[in-house]
């Protein structure tokens, strides 16, 4: 039996603000589950920045990767940061 990733990313802003979560990639974005204020409510997903930035918290030796809300009035940019697949 496998344990669960460890959380190693900190939402800031939006809808899922203070979720801590697990990611893998570097670069991008991705979705994150916006948590459900009851079991009824239709599961919905809010589009975060991959960032450098790293947060501190006393709770973990590591720092936190920084997610920054990607508003969804933001046009989406490249998917690669070079902007090779224009």
């Amino acid at each position: 039996m496998s344990a669960a990733p460890s959380r190693n990313a900190i939402c800031l802003g939006g809808p899922c603000h203070g979720m801590l979560t697990h990611i893998d990639q570097d670069i991008g974005t991705l979705t994150v589950p916006v948590p459900r204020r009851s079991p009824e409510e239709p599961q919905a997903l809010a589009r975060y920045r991959i960032t450098r930035e790293r947060v501190h918290h006393p709770c973990r030796t590591e720092p936190f990767i920084a997610l920054h809300w990607a508003d969804p009035t933001e046009p989406p940019g490249p998917s690669c940061p070079c902007g090779c697949d224009d």
